[in-house]
């Protein structure tokens, strides 16, 4: 018998003989025991035999917009639901069946079983997106590769001189919807062992925004979307009390079963044979990756981590011609495909040891390598289809390490107060691009506190990047302006701060504040994004007047603004600047009220959203400012749950939302009103929808 198999029984004979001279005690006290024939276990976590609950009902919407379902789907209409959750349990194993949303665009299901040391589960999903429904377009074969003008079409030089625009257009649905299938095994073959294998099918399907040009003439098009993306991992996992590790393959695979869209150029000829032309569409490609996890215990105190990862991206699809124009002569390519090769490694270490009851000591470290090896060639090309280019063009693979140190102290100033700091070390070492090597530098602090009745945090960082002087890329024709500076490698100071408190007014009451700060500025960028802001509050209350009434209320409101300056010709100082500021708050309100006790639950919902973007550019002509970008939401939600019974229960809601936008981009904009730009004509969504919903949920 070990010593700590000896502890547990006797912990367990005193806490018998306790419990026996307590029972005595209450007897005596107690003569009349409270009747425990009818108790049950409502939340024993492992319920034998079948149990669970299944709901059906109806959901009706009484409006079609594609803003308002952009994410479930959901249209004009009577949808037809269907939710369950059952599970049986068994001293062998178990199994579970979930299925949420079945009837409705947005739908999901997952059946697991567990028997005898192996898990099998196999799921499906599926993800509507709704893009727009109020573009038009001349086009015929919309949601294939090959878009085509009527027969009667008369070409234009501007989008005003095409004399059956008007009469050609037709309304067209952009969207696509994402369909998954995952199936899974896992076997244990012992305690300490874990070994299984998952394979995922996902499809995407529909149509997406693009656009297209012919020199200076553009077009907006309507792209097929066919993808496919394959994904299998395999894993094996061991653990023991001290340590841990994991290994596992996992490989992706993407195809596109489009590879070109080819369109009819609806603008005269600016050359001969310019009448046809052809866009690339995503390639098909792999990504496969070997991976080890582990972790191991040092001591009592003190735990280390650690992930490997070495992937490699492929992508060999073959090269589309250089133009489809037959009045150009074949113009020669390097090789056949681009033979994309980028090899990857990933390593993430992570100590963590308390030196003692007070203090603390972390430290981690990342690398990220990208070792694009996808060959160098120069190539001949032609301006959109019209005619071969001056001089050709080099690819660049681009690639860069990154390397990552992070060093943290922890220090327990109180039993409730704790105080950190640390120091971040971010290095960047990149190849084909404007800066070689950034590296930043990051100091924070944090303190938080906890009272009986309060706590909060506060944290500040302070960062600073800089980099290796700004060269802009030599083999990028036309030449970059050489006072740009990209946002992401300039250098750049940074201040982040954030502050949290929540307290309990009353037995009743609480309150909640947040409130954060980040702050960058690009002193030294001529060109480019010069500073950014960002600022966020909220404040959240709860109140539970009664047993029966509680109320929740909360308000959040939050600002970015930016700057930038621009040198159309490449002068210094620049010759125009521009600021944008984006403002939203939210607001919301909940209510829930028990009207019948045990029997009817009723509540309502209200929240109100506002956003406004404001561009304001400075020329040396005073141009006035773009109209503001704007948007409103407001939504109100009515529920009622009536527990008819212990298994039977019945949910009612009402739910009206409204939302105007404004969008000086596509408002006003028709398929004509830009010369040289062929557009959708799409409007700012706009709408008011309904929707009410009625289900019966059962419990078993």
């Amino acid at each position: 018998m070990t010593t700590s198999t000896l502890r547990v029984l006797v912990a367990a004979a005193l806490a018998a003989q306790t419990a026996a001279v307590s029972a005595q005690q209450a007897a005596a006290e107690a003569p009349l025991p409270p009747d425990t024939s009818k108790w049950e276990c409502k939340s024993c976590p492992f319920p034998q035999g079948v149990s669970g609950d299944v709901g059906a009902g109806a959901v009706n919407v009484s409006e079609d917009s594609f803003q308002f379902g952009r994410y479930t789907g959901l249209k004009k209409g009577t949808y037809l639901g269907l939710d369950a959750d059952a599970r049986y349990a068994g001293s062998a194993g178990y199994a579970d069946f979930i299925g949420t949303d079945l009837g409705l665009p947005y739908r999901s299901l997952e059946y697991q079983h567990w028997l005898n040391g192996f898990k099998w589960n196999v799921g499906y999903a599926e993800l509507p997106f709704l893009i727009s429904d109020s573009a038009r377009t001349p086009f015929s074969g919309n949601g294939g590769s090959s878009l085509t003008l009527p027969p009667t079409w008369v070409r234009g030089g501007t989008t005003q001189t095409m004399p059956g625009l008007d009469a050609a257009l037709q309304d067209v649905k952009i969207d696509s919807t994402r369909k998954r299938i995952g199936v899974g095994l896992a076997y244990v073959p012992a305690s300490d062992w874990d070994v299984g294998l998952n394979v995922k099918h996902e499809t995407r399907d529909g149509t997406k925004r693009t656009s297209a040009s012919f020199f200076l003439n553009s077009t907006n098009l309507v792209a097929p979307v066919d993808y496919s993306t394959d994904d299998l991992e395999a894993y094996a996992s061991y653990a023991v009390s001290k340590w841990q590790v994991r290994f596992a393959y996992q490989v992706s695979m993407f195809k596109d079963d489009n590879t070109a869209l080819r369109w009819d150029n609806p603008f005269a000829e600016v050359l001969a044979g310019a009448t046809v032309g052809q866009l690339g569409l995503p390639p098909s490609n792999q990504f496969h990756q070997v991976s080890a996890t582990g972790a191991y215990q040092f001591t009592d105190d003190t735990r280390g981590t650690a992930s490997v990862a070495l992937g490699r991206m492929e992508q060999d699809e073959a090269f589309l011609p250089a133009t489809i124009n037959p009045t150009i002569p074949p113009v020669a390519l390097p090789r056949s495909s681009l033979q994309g090769l980028v090899d990857t490694t990933k390593v993430d270490l992570k100590l963590v040891s308390a030196l003692s009851e007070k203090w603390g000591l972390n430290a981690a470290y990342l690398y990220d390598d990208r070792n694009n090896k996808t060959p160098q060639s120069s190539f001949n090309w032609v301006t959109t289809d019209l005619q071969p280019a001056p001089a050709p063009r080099v690819n660049l693979p681009y690639g860069y390490t990154r390397n990552l140190f992070k060093l943290w102290a922890d220090y327990r100033v109180t039993p409730r107060d704790k105080a950190s700091v640390g120091v971040d070390r971010d290095g960047f070492a990149r190849t084909f691009q404007e800066v070689s090597k950034t590296t930043e530098d990051t100091a924070w602090a944090k303190y938080a506190l906890r009272r009986s009745q309060f706590d909060a945090s506060v944290n500040i960082a302070r960062g600073h990047r800089d980099g290796t002087a700004y060269t802009p890329v030599p083999q990028i024709s036309p030449p970059e302006n050489p006072l740009l500076r990209k946002y992401n490698m300039a250098d750049r100071d940074r201040l982040l701060v954030g502050l949290r408190a929540a307290a309990t007014v009353t037995e009743t009451v609480t309150v909640g504040l947040d409130y954060s700060q980040a702050k960058d500025d690009y002193n030294n960028s001529p060109v480019g994004l010069t500073s950014s802001k960002e600022n966020t509050a909220g404040i959240n209350a709860t109140a539970q007047f009664n047993q029966t009434t509680s109320l929740n209320v909360y308000y959040t409101w939050q600002r970015i603004r930016s700057s930038q300056a621009g040198a159309q010709s490449f002068s210094n100082p620049p010759d125009w600047s521009g600021d944008n500021t984006d403002t939203t708050q939210t607001a919301g309100i909940g209510l829930k009220h028990k009207l019948i006790e045990d029997k009817l639950d009723v509540g309502v919902d209200f929240t109100i959203s506002r956003s406004v973007g404001d561009i304001t550019v400075t020329t040396a002509l005073n141009e006035p400012a773009f109209p503001s970008v704007k948007s409103d939401l407001n939504s109100l939600k009515i529920y009622a749950n009536y527990k008819v019974t212990d298994a039977l229960s019945v949910y009612a809601a009402v739910w009206h939302e409204r939302y105007e936008s404004q969008n000086w981009a596509v408002d006003g904009v028709g398929p004509s009103t830009i010369p040289n730009v062929l557009a959708f004509g799409e409007t700012s969504p706009q709408y008011k929808v309904n929707v009410a919903s009625l289900t019966a949920r059962y419990r078993f």
